[in-house]
């Protein structure tokens, strides 16, 4: 069945005209008339329905000979029932050209309008809409909460077993929820699943806190909240490198799939494997660089620089552990890690020499994660913000469109571990640099 897919010939065209300038919107009417439209559908939201702008470009196809229709129920995370009226309104008047104006929600709502317009028969409401997720997404992010709270309080074991119990959990109830021989609820269920599992984890770190509430510094109880500018600041700027590594992560990994794009379906799915292979160790090296921010924050605040240095150290060799042998365990055994996922045999080549390529970064993302853990358990925002903003997005993504064309399709897979080995050189200089500030202000400590 794979082998099918595979290697079943389809046809993919993405929009190859970006137009950016002032004043470009009132060439749609154009734009669309080149296209060959007659009945263009313009799309928006109510809040956009009564702009000059839009009345303008309406006016502006009539001019062009055009008989356009003003679709205006577009909402933000619309229901499938919502899409299904506008595909039916578009079929009855006989629209041929769709234009989306406004944000985020009426551009993919008009997408997904145009493909149920023309094939009625797909069930989007099996797939998509707001109805489908059961619950928001809070005790997904207070389970993160509290687990770090705790963690700080030096109990990183309960901290983990909470994590670790909500996704044990996840994976015990998604069958049962998913398949028919349980209640069959298909994706829904998955959803389900997960926000059980999301609030029996909170559920138990609330519990823990609650019973250990004598003994813990850190207390949930609203008379001890106090909004002060200075802390939250301190908190945002420490916390920030975090987000910006996380988002220019999903920058980088858009701009790498959309260039794998123009190659084979092969291709794309053998990035996608090796991504998923290389979670493995960024997440248990994030997990030791997390883990021990508590102790390095502890022992910094103390100023035991001696014992905190000692920490970084033991953490770093733990982690070079973990990918160096995620780096022998790739290079002696690739081929056989992509067939675990597939069995497409181009897929298998392409994915064995990606994953050799990808693989040789882990040990210097080790020194990446430690490195800006030191510096925010430290309270050393701007060499941490410095850093995340380095690795990802900034200079990462011109480079892969460079290596691309030097070095056709491998060479996007060989910029991260270039990318990383450059930083990682970085962040020991900058790291080398803050130890000796700290070990003369020790000295001076002693001679005090």
């Amino acid at each position: 069945m794979m082998d099918d897919i595979m290697t079943r010939p389809f046809n993919f065209r993405m929009p190859r005209e970006v137009i950016f300038e002032a004043g470009c919107s009132a060439l749609a009417a154009s734009k669309a008339a080149a296209l060959g439209a007659k009945r263009p559908v313009f799309v928006t939201g109510r809040s956009m329905a009564e702009s000059s702008e839009l009345a303008r470009l309406l006016d502006g196809a009539k001019a062009a000979g055009m008989e356009p229709l003003h679709w205006r129920e577009v909402e933000p995370e619309p229901p499938a029932a919502l899409l299904y009226r506008a595909a039916a309104d578009i079929r009855d008047f006989g629209g041929d050209c769709l234009i989306a104006f406004g944000g985020g929600s009426s551009m993919d709502f008009a997408k997904m309008a145009a493909v149920l317009a023309k094939y009625p028969a797909i069930r989007v409401d099996e797939m998509v809409g707001s109805e489908r997720v059961p619950a928001r997404g809070l005790p997904t992010v207070m389970n993160m909460v509290l687990a770090h709270l705790i963690r700080s309080e030096g109990a990183s074991r309960e901290a983990s077993f909470g994590m670790s119990f909500g996704g044990l959990l996840n994976m015990l109830l998604d069958p049962f929820f998913i398949y028919d021989w349980g209640l069959g609820l298909k994706m829904e269920g998955a959803a389900i699943a997960t926000c059980i599992s999301n609030i029996a984890a909170t559920s138990y770190l609330l519990y823990y806190l609650f019973r250990t509430r004598r003994e813990n510094v850190i207390s949930l109880s609203p008379k001890y909240f106090r909004f002060k500018r200075s802390v939250a600041g301190e908190i945002f700027f420490v916390g920030l490198p975090s987000s910006i590594q996380f988002m220019m992560s999903v920058l980088s990994n858009a701009v790498l799939n959309y260039l794998m794009a123009a190659y084979t379906a092969s291709a794309l799915s053998a990035v996608g494997i090796v991504k998923k292979v290389d979670m493995v160790p960024t997440y248990v090296v994030q997990g030791i660089c997390n883990g021990v921010i508590p102790l390095l924050a502890y022992n910094y605040a103390s100023g035991n620089y001696k014992r905190l240095w000692r920490c970084a150290y033991f953490a770093g060799v733990c982690s070079l552990c973990v990918t160096f042998s995620y780096l022998a365990l790739c290079e002696s055994f690739a081929p056989f890690i992509i067939r675990i996922f597939i069995d497409n045999a181009r897929a298998v080549d392409l994915g064995a020499v990606f994953l050799r390529l990808h693989c040789m970064s882990t040990p210097f993302l080790a020194i990446f994660f430690l490195v800006i853990a030191f510096f925010q358990a430290t309270g050393r925002g701007t060499p941490a913000l410095f850093i995340s903003f380095l690795r990802k997005g900034a200079i990462d993504i011109p480079f892969m469109i460079v290596m691309n064309a030097v070095w056709p399709m491998y060479g996007i897979m060989a910029v991260q571990p270039m990318m990383d080995f450059i930083v990682a050189v970085i962040c020991l200089s900058i790291y080398r640099i803050v130890q000796k500030k700290d070990r003369r202000e020790l000295e001076l400590k002693k001679t005090a």
